[in-house]
């Protein structure tokens, strides 16, 4: 369950805007019943802005505690359940703002996000239920890649469902739990060895390395029987003076990197990469180089990587 960027109040959004009266919006609130419904406030100088600031504050909320879940288009089907229940002016104080609370019913937003919810669970039974038995990670690995994008979104609602409960229980992890775990799985079960050549090739792999684990990949050592994929890169250096600025040593590193499916002996990716920095150091600059020169073969691997996998 990801990290709630904001608290809430009583379970009630209260608007951090300046000059909001917080003593009587309080007051307000408290008559409302939290473990039914999610009330935010909002302020302006008329009744028609300070409801529309309400509505407002209340869909900003959701986005920055489920951001993802922006992305999925339900918050605007959220908003269509929600409504202006109170607006009113303090006539004792000294600032003339109006002042309205946006009320959304918990049970609504529930209506709304569970049959997604559900439609996504049943999506990815219908995608763990093709895998192979015995284990294919090749063949599995195409069906782990259609879940990917049905885990992100069933995530992101319930990070929205989460926030939007009374009790932030999410939703069934019961039955999610295995197909995010599977997804896992056969993500990790392609191994991709790499082979690394040349001057500094330990600060170059870091990144490959780094790159593949975010993929979800395995990494497997060169010898290992069972690799998929062998990434072979070759590096090298250029040292040099600058003759722009006195005194600065500047040093070119580039690499060769070749993607091979290790299971049909086949090249399908080849290119170059090539950084270079100036620093006052020899060492330092070839250090500086060399991890610009990986930090832009592991975007290219990714890229070409992840592009092969699907379309094997």
């Amino acid at each position: 369950m990801k990290k709630l960027t904001m608290l809430v109040l009583a379970a009630v959004g209260l608007c951090a805007c300046s000059g909001l009266n917080k003593n009587t919006v309080s007051y307000q609130t408290a008559k409302y019943d939290t473990a039914k419904y999610y009330v935010v406030a909002g302020e302006g100088m008329t009744k028609e802005e300070a409801s529309q600031n309400a509505l407002t504050n209340m869909r900003r909320e959701m986005i920055q505690n489920a951001p993802d879940a922006a992305e999925q288009g339900v918050v605007p089907d959220l908003m269509a359940n929600a409504s202006v229940d109170k607006v009113w002016r303090d006539a004792d104080a000294s600032s003339k703002h109006y002042y309205a609370l946006a009320v959304l019913p918990r049970s609504n937003a529930r209506k709304v996000l569970e049959p997604l919810l559900k439609q996504a669970d049943l999506k990815l039974a219908g995608l763990a239920a093709q895998f192979a038995s015995p284990a294919d990670p090749m063949a599995d690995l195409k069906i782990a890649y259609k879940m990917q994008p049905v885990v992100l979104r069933r995530q992101a609602l319930d990070d929205l469902y989460q926030f939007l409960s009374a009790d932030r229980e999410s939703f069934e992890p019961a039955n999610f739990l295995p197909y995010k775990n599977a997804l896992k799985e056969k993500l990790a079960a392609v191994l991709v060895a790499v082979d690394v050549e040349g001057v500094q090739s330990e600060v170059f792999v870091t990144y490959v390395v780094d790159a593949l684990n975010q993929m979800g990949l395995g990494v497997a050592e060169v010898a290992d029987p069972d690799q998929v994929i062998l990434v072979k890169v070759v590096t090298e250096t250029d040292g040099y003076n600058s003759k722009k600025v006195e005194g600065l040593v500047w040093c070119s590193s580039g690499a060769a990197v070749s993607l091979v499916d290790a299971q049909r002996n086949v090249t399908f990716a080849r290119f170059n990469v090539h950084e270079r920095a100036g620093t006052s150091r020899a060492a330092d600059s070839m250090r500086r180089s060399m991890q610009a020169a990986g930090e832009q073969a592991a975007k290219q691997i990714t890229q070409r990587l992840e592009t092969y996998l699907k379309t094997r």
